[in-house]
């Protein structure tokens, strides 16, 4: 694909139809960006491929109809997903986010216990801190993207976008968003005041000191512990949550029991929530973020 069509692409998603479609009532905005993903699934064969390949290697007894249809999924997520930034604050958010399972949450905060949220690029994820938010909530986290530079060399359009989405996320979250490789003492202080949230995340450079190795998807992966560790030092509890996407717009964020980290050693917590994160891509495979980056992972 040449830059100039790159930079169309890009240009045209961000800049008029997905603002168009804002303007929309959302159920048909969130048709139009899932009609949209079908050209996507077509002009980003390397991608499509990639995904396909990967998927197939985990199920292997699944058809290529099916494979197909989890992957056609994923594309679909990803155009509805770009567009959640758009409706972030909009009063319509309880139509489109629901919460299950957060009462746990609400009850530890209620007791004064500092609490991590944890996800796993599982869905459309960051719909889930509106939801919190309108229950009375703050929320930050801590993320690869918000730096000065484009170190990681993203397309120009892509690349002001992020910029845009994290600043929609902060100021309709109200927490701190931290930019990894700061320093975490901030991050410590700020549980005092908001739930904080990290990733199950994937290192795309060398194995982080401190991972440790856990069973994933017919496999190992190797894990930053991070969680765990921050967990543990700061004498929080962790909240893993999953999106469950119904594929036309609303999502469902839900939460699983609270987990002590005081209870496990890094191994074990890690391999609970990969155990977790295991099960919700075997029952919605398309709504995993990161098929492409899974040989990364088994490293």
């Amino acid at each position: 694909m040449s830059l100039f069509t790159r930079s169309v692409e890009h240009s045209w998603r961000y800049d008029q139809l997905f603002p168009l479609y804002a303007r929309l009532p959302w159920r048909a905005a969130y048709g139009l960006a899932a009609w949209q993903s079908r050209y996507f699934y077509q002009k980003q064969a390397q991608t499509r491929e990639s995904i396909r390949q990967q998927m197939q290697l985990v199920f292997p007894e699944a058809g290529l109809e099916q494979v197909d249809g989890w992957v056609r999924d994923y594309f679909r997520m990803v155009e509805q997903e770009a567009l959640d930034t758009w409706w972030l604050d909009r009063p319509v958010i309880p139509e489109i986010v629901s919460l299950q399972g957060f009462e746990a949450v609400q009850a530890a905060r209620a007791a004064g216990q500092k609490v991590l949220l944890s996800s796993g690029h599982f869905g459309r994820f960051w719909l889930a801190g509106p939801a919190m938010r309108r229950a009375g909530y703050t929320i930050g986290t801590l993320t690869r993207d918000g730096g000065d530079t484009n170190k990681h060399g993203l397309h120009p359009a892509e690349y002001r976008y992020r910029l845009w989405k994290l600043q929609r996320l902060q100021a309709s979250l109200g927490g701190a968003f931290l930019v990894e490789g700061e320093d975490l003492r901030c991050l410590y202080r700020e549980l005092n005041q908001h739930l904080m949230t990290l990733l199950f995340d994937v290192s795309y450079t060398e194995i982080p000191r401190g991972s440790v190795t856990v069973p994933f998807l017919n496999g190992t992966i190797s894990v930053p512990a991070g969680i765990y560790k921050i967990a543990k030092k700061t004498h929080a509890v962790v909240a893993p949550f999953y999106m469950r996407d119904s594929g036309s717009g609303p999502v469902v964020a839900e939460f699983s029991d609270l987990l002590n980290p005081h209870n496990y050693n890094d191994e074990e917590f890690m391999s609970l929530l990969a155990m977790q994160l295991e099960s919700r891509i075997r029952a919605r495979p398309g709504q995993w973020w990161l098929w492409e980056a899974l040989p990364l992972l088994r490293r």
